[in-house]
């Protein structure tokens, strides 16, 4: 098993691809979310564990698009 299946296609955040960026998160629930390690980072950082993925989208939005 490559890298790429084991962790999965992209980050659901941002669409990042690069299999050496990719981790995982996990929502509320339990289920495992591939993300990139900013997203990964940025869930954690949060303090907040998000219970869908609209949540972790709004979690990991870049607040400087003001």
């Amino acid at each position: 098993m490559d890298r790429r299946e084991s962790v999965g296609e992209a980050c659901v955040v941002c669409g990042q691809r690069d299999t050496r960026t990719l981790a995982f998160t996990r929502l509320l629930d339990g289920e495992r979310i591939v993300v990139c390690g900013s997203h990964k980072l940025a869930h954690r950082r949060s303090e907040r564990i998000a219970s869908s993925l609209d949540e972790l989208r709004d979690i990991c939005r870049d607040r400087r698009a003001g």
